[in-house]
């Protein structure tokens, strides 16, 4: 080196000593070298287990230094200056979750941290800051997947990384009896569905809970692609749930969200809007120069739900019981309860087994990570910014929690000083007047960011312009040197690149060029066998060794655990890519893929179908061996909802066959069709049906094999453009072309097939016994099967296009058909809804209970064969809806209706799981359950309800439950429901009218519930009779008898016609009308509108008789009272004393009226309609006084008229 220029000498301190100016942290807050006395005045009181690990950190960094030969540069040690700030954000989010599970009066809320920057910029460090921390936490868990370039397509993959990981160490870390109570909990509240679901994305599942091949298949096929959807992100929650209540606390770290396929955004999403989760953090990054559009609706989400406050009143932890239960008990972080799988026992978290990973040591709050007995221990610690979470309280949390806490970090560039930090750790320097040249250039090449400065530091040590003299113990360099010499380049990915073209020999790039091929995370056996079979030369299993570990010691690879490896960064695996052209890696990416197709086995290659997938999509061979590889990866897609994987692979399936037809099986068909659903759930609907007409276009494609894209179409015209004419007529027209079946299109035509399908439907022999069902042969013919499903689905279409005869003529056809070409499982939901159709349309009773009876017959049959489909749910919707409720007693069904919720939600049909819990829901407002409960109810459902993205039945019980709440007095309404509008749909909006109704008639607002009644009547009747109407047609009776009475009251009449005000005949009329139809009902066999005939015969009789009593009214009303009682409707007993009470009022039986008003007082309070019996106290007391000046001045007048009679006496 020429003698003239300037060299900076340094003699080196001792490795692993700190100068007085430096201090060392790992990932947590700065201990600087303090006095005794200065730390004593600056340190304010936080958790031990933080103080703890940051000990532990430090001590270990200095042993590692301590050991680490002279002149090394220790890049992976070295502390990440000007980032102090993020990371104590980081740590404050995580104490956040510690402090909640310690406070049980904070919300449990999910704490979120964003952080964005360039690449290299730092943000795994940040993000990784905080693991130790979490792993010293006893039972806590850091968890962390990658989104990656090389497998974009493959959907979840962070999430399967993290949760996979999740499961195989969840045993060491809760311990044998907690891990036990982790798994029952998983088991109680993850149905069959949900964890076949799971288990196509986290195969390690198997560990917690394990899957036999029977619950794998048995409902899958059932479900539809939206409900596949939603019960999978559903299913994620709940897990997410559990397991968040298990460990404390739980991180997730997603690396590189801008890669992250759609649906693990979707998932996310679905995650930021729960508000259960009990001690979760999740850590995303993402680079601040690649955000999609996709990622960019992602977080405006989050943002958008970080404004929102937890709600205390519907949504609160202490509160929380999900759905399938009935128990009276609600969530908490003591007893942890999910839906489904209903067994009493609850999980323990205050027992929940977490100290010691593994010991026996129960966790309380009293000890709160701390395995030692006696009181909290409290460690000193500096003090921290005012801003920092940990000088803010658990009160002050309390007060501003939101139940999605966002913390968003963005990291930008480093400056001289925090680069010369960095310099000064690296090279031990205690002098910054040296460090402070070479910092400058450094900076200046690098522009600050920390991965590309570390780079360009381990360049310059490579290339001896930055070396240790090891006899002179000193550390030199050349300034003008590294001037000339720092590359003249503006990214960490050309300075790597070239760092590898001078140091990297020729084998260990084309090493490193087949890791970059291999995904994320690589395994030791498939890097040999694919470095092995795609290089020339020496490709011995020695050199493979000696070459991987030159790889982690350069830097370029990192292993993990003992046969795993993965790139350092992602900019080395950039720059690997970069040595060669785009064209040549693209034709090793496919060379590889090839290698793997052939040598992997049949179970290898299902765990790493997408990855083989991706390398092979977009070669060039027309190959049906590679699109039957590509419909696996698009089945398996679909399988776990993601749509947008399914159509990428389906698409290219499709591109690499020649015609639709070729290969065995149609596989061409089978490409369409999943490439047709999946545009079809993602929305492109004019794709899908481009891919539907290019199946049904081809001649060489069988009619059966057709249906799927049949089904799309209709599909799309049924549920998208809710065009149900122009579905039923292509169902129609479909059915005439394909299997010459056809069907009258005329008004008269339909009207004679009806007629003629009814008198079929009343001879005995289409009422089949069980013997005559069981010996029915299966229905093999693929036309007829074909026919049978169009004509499923056109019955719907002719039901919501108000098409009834025409259903009639298609329900009789699917029966005809299965008695005469085979048993059939659709027969069964056929049954279903002719037996309502004879109930309510026909007037019979007695056949629609035969019909319903065989029903239940078919589908135990289906269920025998194997053939049940959807036919078992769709049967309990319809008998849930339409029959049971007006043939069984109200108060047996609500056993019947959690049964047929959870069957339906097993079998995927969660529009029919929430029908039936619908039905459950108003069936226990009306049949006089405790309000309590009903509360419970709602606030269980309707979350699940939204997570699922059912919104209209939400809508409907939040009708339910608010009617609940008015009751109660939990609001200042009393027959006011907020959300009605004139904007709502027309089954919706009546819906709300039926909830109206009810109140009106419960709170004696009679004038506004009878001008409703008169307004819309029974119109929703004449439709579509269920559970609802019996009940509403009562309580418009209720107001219209009511309304009457006070009319004629105020005049002081006997109430003869002839006396009447004009309003009066009109509310009489329509009273009498509802009447009338409540008695049919009693006539035929209802028995849930006896008590409902009692109080209306006692309703008529007081109308006649409203100014004098009558023996015959009373004697009525007390029948009615023990009807309503009878029958466990303890609201209706309430409400007919009052009734009975109003009336002895009227006819002057004031102390019999103040009687019976107690009395309904009682009853009131018994259901827990709280506003209610606050608004007949008020009345109750005015009566009382009342009463006593009536009799007051009763007495006055005796008085003088006795004092009249002495007188004239």
């Amino acid at each position: 080196m020429d003698s003239q220029k300037p060299i900076a000498v340094l003699k080196a301190a001792a490795p692993g000593s700190q100068t007085e100016d430096s201090s060392y942290t790992s990932g947590s807050s700065t201990i600087s070298e303090m006095s005794g006395h200065e730390v004593l005045a600056e340190v304010q009181v936080v958790d031990v287990d933080i103080l703890s690990v940051h000990l532990e950190q430090e001590t270990s960094t200095k042993k590692q230094q301590a050991t680490s030969p002279l002149g090394t540069l220790r890049l992976d040690q070295c502390k990440l200056y000007g980032r102090e700030e993020h990371i104590a954000s980081v740590q404050d989010g995580l104490f956040r979750v510690k402090q909640k599970r310690l406070n049980q009066k904070l919300n449990a809320t999910l704490e979120f941290v964003l952080i964005s920057g360039p690449s290299g910029s730092g943000k795994t460090a940040v993000a990784t800051s905080i693991q130790q921390d979490v792993e010293q936490s006893p039972s806590g868990v850091y968890l962390q997947g990658k989104f990656d370039l090389a497998v974009q397509k493959e959907p979840y993959t962070a999430f399967a990384t993290a949760l996979q990981d999740l499961c195989c160490q969840a045993s060491d870390v809760l311990g044998k009896e907690a891990f036990g109570q982790f798994q029952d909990e998983i088991m109680k509240n993850l149905d069959a569905l949900e964890l076949h679901l799971l288990h196509g994305i986290i195969p390690s599942m198997s560990h917690i809970a394990p899957l036999s091949m029977e619950e794998s298949t048995e409902f899958f096929d059932s479900i539809k692609s939206e409900d596949q959807q939603n019960r999978l992100h559903y299913g994620f929650l709940k897990f997410i749930r559990v397991a968040s209540a298990a460990f404390c606390p739980l991180v997730i770290f997603l690396d590189d969200l801008q890669r992250a396929d759609v649906s693990s955004l979707e998932l996310i999403k679905v995650l930021i809007s729960d508000q259960v989760h009990t001690n979760l953090m999740i850590i995303g990054t993402y680079r601040s120069n690649e955000v999609n559009a996709n990622l960019s609706t992602m977080i405006q989400d989050l943002r958008t739900q970080s404004n929102r406050k937890s709600s205390t009143e519907q949504f609160s932890t202490e509160q929380f019981q999900l759905p399938g239960r009935g128990s009276k008990e609600r969530f908490s972080t003591d007893k942890f309860q999910l839906p489904v799988r209903g067994s009493k026992e609850r999980f323990p978290t205050e027992k929940f087994q977490l100290p010691g990973r593994g010991s026996k040591e129960r966790f309380s709050t009293e000890k709160f990570l701390l395995p030692v007995e006696g009181s909290r221990r409290q460690l000193l610690l500096p003090k921290r910014s005012s801003t920092s979470t940990l000088m803010v309280s658990s009160e002050e949390i309390l007060a501003t929690s939101n139940f999605l806490t966002l913390t968003e970090l963005s990291l930008g560039n480093l400056t001289v000083k925090d680069v010369r930090q960095i310099t000064m750790d690296l090279l031990s320097l205690t002098d910054e007047s040296i460090a402070t040249p070479l910092a400058q250039i450094l900076q200046r090449r690098t522009l600050g960011n920390p991965n590309f400065l570390k780079t360009l530091i381990n360049v310059l040590h490579d290339d001896n312009l930055l070396s240790f003299n090891v006899g002179t113990m000193q550390w030199t360099w050349d300034l003008d040197e590294i001037e000339k010499s720092s590359f003249a380049t503006d990214n960490v990915v050309d300075l790597t690149r070239g760092a590898i073209q001078r140091n990297a020999s020729e084998e260990m790039k084309q090493l490193l060029l087949c890791v970059a091929c291999l995904g994320n995370i690589c395994e030791e056996k498939y890097i040999g066998l694919v470095w092995q079979k795609s290089s020339a030369g020496d490709t011995s299993e020695s050199l493979l060794q000696q070459l991987l570990k030159q790889a982690v010691k350069q830097m370029f690879l990192e292993q993990i655990g003992t046969s795993q490896f993965r790139y350092c960064h992602d900019a080395v695996k950039e720059a690997v890519i970069s040595l060669i052209p785009q064209d040549e890696f693209d034709a090793l990416r496919q060379r590889i893929g090839g290698i793997l197709f052939e040598e992997l086995t049949e179970e290898e290659l299902e765990a790493m179908l997408f990855l083989v997938a991706d390398l092979l999509h977009n070669s060039d061979r027309m190959d049906s061996k590679l699109s039957q590889l590509l419909l696996r990866a698009a089945e398996k897609a679909k399988g776990v909802s993601a749509f947008s994987s399914a159509s990428f692979y389906a698409s290219y399936g499709i591109k690499r066959m020649q015609n639709m037809c070729q290969g065995d099986g149609h596989l061409g068909v089978k490409l369409h069709s999943i490439a047709a659903e999946a545009e079809r759930c993602l929305g492109n609907l004019t794709q899908a049906k481009l891919l539907c007409e290019a199946i049904i276009g081809q001649n060489c494609v069988p009619n059966i094999e057709k249906m799927q894209a049949h089904k799309i179409l209709i599909d799309m015209l049924w549920n998208e453009e809710e065009d149900f004419e122009i579905s039923l007529n292509y169902s129609l027209d479909c059915m005439g072309e394909t299997i010459d079946c056809h069907f009258p299109r005329g008004k008269a035509g339909q009207a004679l097939g009806a007629l003629r399908a009814i008198k079929y439907m009343k001879m005995e022999k289409s009422i089949p016994s069980v013997k005559e069902i069981n010996a029915l042969p299966q229905m093999t013919d693929t036309s007829r099967l074909f026919g049978m499903e169009l004509m499923s689905m056109a019955t719907y279409s002719a039901f919501f296009a108000g098409k009834p005869t025409l259903m009639l003529m298609l329900l009789t056809r699917r029966i005809q058909w299965s008695f005469q070409y085979g048993f059939h499982a659709s027969m069964a939901p056929a049954y279903a809804t002719m037996a309502s159709a004879f109930m309510h349309a026909l007037g019979d009773w007695e056949r629609g209970r035969k019909m319903a009876k065989v029903a239940v017959q078919i589908v135990e049959r289906a269920k025998e064969l194997g053939v049940a489909g959807n036919s078992e749910q769709e049967v309990l919707y319809r008998l849930h809806f339409l029959v049971n409720p007006w043939t069984q007693p109200a108060r047996s069904l609500s056993n019947q209706l959690i049964d047929g919720y959870k069957t339906c939600m097993l079998h995927g049909d969660v529009q029919c799981a929430f029908n039936v819990i619908g039905v459950y829901i108003f069936n226990h407002l009306l049949s006089g359950k405790e309000l309590n409960d009903l509360e419970a109810n709602v606030q269980s459902y309707k979350p699940q309800m939204a997570a699922l993205k059912y919104d209209k039945f939400g809508f409907f019980i939040g009708l339910v439950g608010q009617a609940a709440l008015n009751l109660m007095g939990r609001t200042e309404h009393t027959t006011m429901i907020d959300g009605i509008d004139e904007n709502l749909n027309r089954q919706l909006w009546h819906q709300a009218q039926f909830v109206k109704r009810f109140l009106f008639a419960h709170f004696g607002e009679y004038k506004a519930g009878a001008q409703n009644s008169i307004k819309v009547g029974n119109e929703w009747l004449k439709s579509y009779p269920g559970v609802y109407f019996g009940y509403d047609a009562f309580h418009q009776a209720i107001c219209l008898y009511g309304e009457a009475r006070q009319i004629a009251q105020k005049q002081g009449n006997s109430c003869a016609p002839t006396l009447s005000t004009s309003q009066l005949p009109l509310y009489r009329k329509h009273a009498y009308k509802n009447h009338a139809l409540i008695d049919s009902w009693v006539k035929k066999g209802g028995p849930n509108h006896v008590h409902h005939l009692s109080i209306l015969d006692a309703e008529r009789a007081a109308l006649l008789s409203c100014t004098q009593m009558s023996h015959d009214a009373c004697n009525l009303y007390e029948k009615a009272v023990l009807d309503s009682i009878d029958g466990g409707f303890v609201n209706h007993a309430a409400l007919t004393e009052e009734r009975f009470a109003d009336y002895l009022w009227g006819v002057d039986a004031r102390a019999e009226g103040i009687h019976h008003l107690e009395n309904a007082i009682k009853l009131f309070s018994e259901w827990g309609a709280l506003k209610k019996v606050e608004q007949l106290r008020e009345r109750h007391a005015i009566w009382k006084v009342n009463d006593s000046l009536a009799k007051s001045q009763k007495d006055i007048m005796v008085r003088q008229r006795r004092q009249s009679l002495r007188s004239n006496h």
